[in-house]
C-alpha cells in the first residue's frame, strides 16, 4: 500500500474558498482513502467548567482525473474512501483510473492559522475469490421480487456480486441503485423459444437491439449487438428437459451455464458436453446460476454459487475474470470450494508443459468422505477420498496434458452429487 503524507497551513485571509490539492495515481490500484485532521475546536477554563468553541472549519472533497467532482464531504467526515465497487457517502464508487486526481480542501472557517494534516492511502488490487449468483429474476419478468428486494436477500445469503437477468427486460438495470457490501452486474436474459441466453453488460444503459427473434438470423443480430456492447454472452442451461438450447452452438458465446439450481441430469449432461469441448481445444468458460424466481425447495440465492477469482469487486474486474475463465462453482454459499494450481498457474491460466512438474488442488470447507476426482483431456486422471476435515491441499504429478479440471463430490442423504467443481488450468 501507498502512503502519501500532506501538510498545509491557511490563514484567516484564505477562508471562504477552495483549494485543489493534486496527487498521483498508478495504475491497478483499488482504492483510495483520504483522512485528514485539523484543530477544529479549541477548549477554554472558566470558573464555571470548561467551554468548547469551533474556531476552524475544512471541508472535504476529491476530483477525479477527468477534472469532475468525485464526492464531497463537508467537515462531517475526518476518512473517506472510494474503490470500484463501494464508497464513503457523498462519494461515487466506480473504477479508479490512474492520472492526476485533486484533493478540494473548502477554507470555510479560519479564526488565525490552521495546519491541516493530510493522509493518502493508495491500496494495489490483489486476486481473491468473491463469491455470487449470476442468474435471476425480478418483478421485472416473472420474478416475485422487487429489484431491491433481490438484492438484500442475496446480501443476506452472503454473496459479494449477482447479476440481473430479466427475460428480454433491462429496465431492473436502472433500480439498481447504489447498494452497499454487493456489486450488481447489468444483464439480461435472451429468451427465445429456441433457448436462453445471458448477457451481461459493462454498463446500465438499455440493450436496444429486439430480442424477439423469429429467425437464426434475428438470434445472432442480437448475440452480436450484445457483444459488440462488450457484453458477455452465456448459453443457459443448454440441455435442460423444459427449455434447452436448439439453436445450435455454432453462435457467438464465450460462457456456458452447466448448473442451474439443484444438480440435476440436465447439468450433467451439461458438464459432460463443456467437457468434451475442452478436450477439442476451445476455452469455453463453465459457470452456474440459481435462475431464482422466488425462494423455493432446491432453489435460492447462490445455488449454485459462482466464485470468481477478481482483482476486485468492481463490475470491471469481475468481468475481466469470468471472460477469463477464472472461475469455479460450488452447490450453496456454503458448500465446499475448490481451487486448482499447476505450477504457477491458477483456473483459467495456461502453463508451459515441462517434465516432473506438479500440481495442487485446494479444498475449502472438506468433510470427511467427500471424494474428489481430477479430469484432464485424458479421461479421469486420478481420485481421493477425504480422511480429514477443514482445509487441505492434494498434491499430484502433472502429465502431458491439454488441461486439468477437478470436481467435489459429496454423500447429500445418501446419494452422492457434485458439491463443487473448478475451470481448467491449461496447458500448452
Amino acid at each position: 500500500m501507498e502512503e502519501l503524507s500532506i501538510v498545509k497551513s491557511y490563514s484567516r485571509e484564505e477562508q471562504q474558498s477552495y483549494t485543489k490539492i493534486p496527487f498521483t495515481v498508478g495504475e491497478n490500484i483499488e482504492q483510495i482513502e483520504i483522512s485528514y485532521n485539523y484543530q477544529r475546536h479549541m477548549f477554554k477554563n472558566h470558573a464555571l467548567g470548561v467551554s468548547k468553541e469551533e474556531v476552524n472549519i475544512i471541508d472535504l472533497g476529491l476530483f477525479s482525473p477527468d477534472g469532475k467532482l468525485r464526492g464531497w464531504s463537508g467537515s462531517e467526515r475526518t476518512t473517506v474512501y472510494i474503490s470500484s465497487s463501494d464508497a464513503s457517502p457523498g462519494y461515487k464508487r466506480g473504477a479508479i483510473p490512474p492520472g492526476r486526481w485533486n484533493l478540494a480542501l473548502g477554507i470555510y472557517k479560519v479564526t488565525d492559522q490552521v495546519k491541516v494534516s493530510i493522509t493518502i492511502k493508495l491500496k494495489e488490487k490483489e486476486r481473491r475469490w468473491f463469491k455470487g449468483d449470476l442468474h435471476m429474476h425480478t418483478l421485472n419478468s416473472d420474478g416475485i421480487y422487487k429489484t431491491g428486494e433481490v438484492i438484500t436477500y442475496a446480501r443476506h445469503a452472503g454473496l459479494d456480486f449477482i447479476a440481473l437477468t430479466d427475460h428480454n427486460n433491462t429496465q431492473q438495470n436502472q433500480e439498481i441503485g447504489n447498494p452497499e457490501g454487493i456489486t450488481v452486474l447489468p444483464g439480461m436474459e435472451y429468451t427465445n423459444y429456441r433457448g436462453h441466453a445471458n448477457l451481461f453488460f459493462t454498463d446500465t444503459t438499455e440493450f436496444a437491439e429486439n430480442p424477439l427473434s423469429n429467425t437464426r438470423e434475428e438470434m445472432l443480430s442480437t448475440l452480436e449487438a450484445a457483444e459488440q456492447r462488450e457484453a458477455l454472452v452465456s448459453i443457459n442451461h443448454p440441455f435442460d428437459e423444459s427449455c434447452p438450447w436448439l439453436w445450435g452452438f455454432d453462435v457467438p458465446f464465450s460462457l456456458v451455464e452447466v448448473w442451474n439450481g439443484f444438480f440435476k441430469e440436465s447439468d450433467a449432461k451439461a458438464i459432460a458436453w463443456w467437457r468434451n469441448q475442452l478436450k477439442e481445444g476451445k476455452h469455453l468458460v463453465a459457470v452456474g446460476g440459481s435462475d431464482t424466481h422466488r425462494i423455493e425447495q432446491g432453489r435460492s440465492f447462490g445455488t449454485p454459487t459462482t466464485y470468481i477469482y477478481a482483482r476486485s469487486a468492481g463490475k470491471e474486474d469481475l468481468l475481466e475474470a469470468l471472460r477469463e475463465g477464472r472461475v469455479s462453482i460450488s452447490a450453496t454459499p456454503s458448500s465446499a470450494q475448490l481451487d486448482l494450481v499447476v505450477a504457477d498457474a491458477h483456473i483459467g491460466e495456461t502453463v508451459c508443459f515441462i517434465e516432473g512438474m506438479t500440481g495442487s488442488i485446494h479444498i475449502m470447507g472438506a468433510k470427511v468422505g467427500d471424494r474428489i476426482v481430477l479430469h484432464s483431456n485424458e479421461g479421469l486422471e486420478q481420485s481421493w477420498e477425504i480422511a480429514y476435515a477443514g482445509t487441505l491441499v492434494l498434491p499430484f504429478l502433472v502429465q502431458k496434458r491439454k488441461f486439468y479440471q477437478t470436481e467435489l463430490y459429496r454423500k447429500t442423504l445418501a446419494f452422492e452429487m457434485l458439491d463443487a467443481m473448478t475451470n481448467p488450468v491449461y496447458l500448452s
